[in-house]
């Protein structure tokens, strides 16, 4: 039998009890060793703590939906290690969240890079452009700097916005301005306030130490001081999005192998599978092998199949960033790799959601991504390597595997 999705990881279901078949737990259990191979090298996902004056943290994610996502930090405290020593204005590119990754490792910047010198880049159609390195050491830039950091943003239509210079001293006065693109995004340019990186690997979110900092956000809920309401924030992509999915270059992070002999061992569940895509239980081979292992890079809803009482069920779930799923050609998840859970398109989110299961770190109902299906078969998918995040590129159907990298699931109630 195919096994209730809510026996892997941190899932519950409505309160009801947790029931798999024997093929699928051992299923589990020979991939559980490898998945941990795999998610020590997974996709960063970068959150700020905002701290204007001393107080208890808050916890804030980075999030975009666009190309233009990035993260410009200057820092002007010294020290002997790169989370203290002088930075001007380092970039930091939060490879999870991009919608168009970076094909450029050598014009990438390390979040702390030794050394004052600024780097600049513009998010181009697959790839990102290094357009400016200067020198602009610490503290406010002065009013002429931002003009021409907003040349430097020409290729996205940037205008320049909420720049006051009342004192006449050449600085803007309240250390934040607006830089809006032409599709409607904005950066908010804050200057002065304290923030501290926390980096999130898999499931596992480490603080790194904390450093003064000014930053710099390509945000798409709004100019400074604005955001967006939660219900507007969740988006529709579609699986040919490049950069929706990662992999790993080194193997691949599904078993399909695996997944089509525990089927093809347990008819019943075989037919319960087929049944849930709509094709023969004799063509799961076949359509198995047509299928692509990535690694999604959102937290993702998704309608996820188990069975009750002998019969399958779908629940709307969440799948945390991380997880290893199987596309189709059009790149819509369509299974669960850890489990062989078949998945298909969630139903609409309520306005309010309530959620059974343990969060993740970082977790929120207003990062939830939907991956819909291409208006075509994609003829290539551009993935994000999640150890290096360069971009790979990968023709649909790639057969054999040898891992899986998994993260737990939320089951939405109703």
């Amino acid at each position: 039998m195919l096994p209730d999705p809510t026996g892997i990881g941190r899932v519950c279901m409505y309160g009801q009890p947790r029931l798999g078949s024997d093929a699928f737990v051992r299923f589990m259990r020979m991939l559980s060793a490898l998945a941990l191979l795999v998610a020590i090298g997974g996709a960063v996902i970068l959150t700020l703590q905002v701290n204007e004056e001393p107080q208890p943290p808050q916890v804030e994610f980075v999030s975009g939906y666009g190309p233009g996502l990035v993260l410009l930090e200057s820092a002007t405290s010294t020290g002997p290690d790169p989370f203290t020593a002088p930075v001007a204005v380092d970039l930091v590119i939060d490879q999870a969240l991009l919608a168009y990754p970076p094909l450029r490792s050598d014009a990438l910047e390390t979040p702390h890079r030794l050394g004052s010198r600024a780097d600049l880049l513009v998010a181009r159609e697959f790839g990102w452009e290094l357009v400016a390195r200067r020198d602009i050491g610490g503290g406010r830039l002065p009013i002429d700097e931002i003009h021409s950091l907003a040349a430097d943003l020409l290729g996205l239509d940037a205008t320049i916005a909420d720049v006051e210079d009342r004192n006449g001293d050449g600085f803007d006065d309240d250390g934040s301005f607006t830089l809006r693109a032409g599709d409607g995004s904005a950066v908010c340019v804050t200057l002065g306030s304290s923030r501290t990186l926390t980096k999130a690997q898999g499931r596992q979110i480490d603080v790194e130490d904390s450093a003064a900092a000014n930053g710099l956000v390509w945000d798409p809920n709004g100019p400074c001081g604005t955001r967006t309401a939660p219900a507007e924030i969740n988006r529709v992509k579609t699986g040919a999005t490049p950069g929706v999915f990662g992999a790993a270059r080194s193997g691949e992070v599904c078993d399909i192998g695996l997944l089509v002999s525990s089927l093809q061992s347990n008819p019943r569940a075989a037919e319960g599978w087929a049944t849930v895509h709509g094709i023969p239980a004799g063509s799961i081979s076949d359509y198995v092998s047509g299928l692509t292992p990535v690694v999604l890079l959102l937290d993702t809803a998704v309608t996820n199949f188990g069975w009750r009482n002998g019969e399958i069920l779908p629940r709307q779930s969440v799948l945390q960033r991380g997880t290893s799923v199987l596309v189709d050609r059009r790149g819509r998840p369509v299974a669960r790799c850890q489990s062989g859970s078949p998945l298909r398109p969630p139903q609409p989110l309520p306005a309010t959601p309530a959620f059974q299961g343990d969060p993740w770190p970082g977790f929120s109902s207003a990062l939830i991504d939907e991956i819909a299906a291409a208006d075509h078969d994609v003829i290539e998918f551009v993935l994000v390597d999640i150890v290096t995040g360069e971009a790979i590129r990968r023709t649909p159907g790639i057969p054999g595997a040898q891992a899986s990298l998994a993260g737990p699931i939320y089951v939405v109630e109703g």
